[in-house]
């Protein structure tokens, strides 16, 4: 069975000694997948899994001092949302659970949220590229990975996603039979506060996912300013503003 580790490690040593680019190597890289994904067996994904989750429970600078450690690290994370993206193509599409107000508007925000997720995660990668570029002394392709970046939190970040939860309608709840209404009423359960706490979690996770549009943009303007790309730093800084004016607007509303 293949084993996503084996291209990572062939392509690793050359772009170390600039035999092979590293783009030539993410390339490469996905070729493999589009190539092998499909025979992976569940044992090849933990496998490979289990060594991005060893890598991150490690969080030593040491461990990426020298340019192979980072080429690698770089070439897993692209092997990931590669692997992600195949995984994603062949899932079954999501469904709102019932033809309610509430189940469609909670359909309309699981989706927006699970866009959000997907593009700020993307994103994180390409700063991880973009930044390897930058070591590596290729200037051009570093810029460029940036911008990659950027545009996936620029699509995203028109997703008011905290004032379409707010907007949610109430779900409705099935009607109590007596034994319900018995033990609701002995333990002092009331069903508004169900309907609240139903709709304060999802408000919680869009708050959460907008935080974390607004962190991967300080990120990129942070890593622009690095390289000196003022007009890319002031981009990345304009989506700090619109979500601020986004936050306004909901307040006076």
């Amino acid at each position: 069975m293949p084993s996503l580790l084996k291209p990572v490690a062939e392509f690793t040593d050359p772009v170390a000694k600039r035999s092979l680019s590293l783009e030539d190597a993410l390339f490469k890289l996905q070729t493999w997948i589009e190539t092998n994904a499909p025979t992976m067996t569940e044992a090849d994904r933990k496998e490979f899994v289990g060594v991005l989750h060893a890598e991150k429970a490690e969080n030593v600078e040491e461990s990426r001092s020298d340019d192979s450690s980072l080429i690698a690290s770089v070439l897993r994370l692209h092997a990931m949302r590669l692997l992600f993206r195949y995984d994603a193509s062949h899932e079954e599409a999501m469904k709102p659970e019932d033809d309610s107000a509430y189940a469609q508007s909670k359909y309309r925000l699981k989706l927006a949220l699970r866009e959000v997720e997907t593009a700020i995660n993307e994103a994180r990668i390409d700063a991880a590229i973009a930044n390897a570029h930058g070591l590596l002394g290729d200037a051009p392709a570093n810029r460029r990975w940036l911008h990659d970046a950027l545009i996936r939190v620029q699509t995203v970040a028109g997703k008011d996603l905290a004032r379409m939860a707010e907007q949610m309608p109430a779900p409705e709840l099935p009607p109590l039979n007596l034994l319900q209404r018995f033990f609701f009423r002995l333990y002092g359960i009331k069903r508004d506060e169900i309907t609240r706490r139903t709709l304060d979690g999802l408000r919680q996770i869009a708050n959460l996912q907008t935080s974390q549009i607004a962190e991967m943009a300080t990120l990129l303007a942070d890593s622009f300013n690095a390289v000196d790309d003022k007009l890319g730093a002031q981009q990345a800084l304009s989506i700090l503003t619109r979500l601020g004016s986004d936050a306004a607007a909901r307040s006076a509303s």
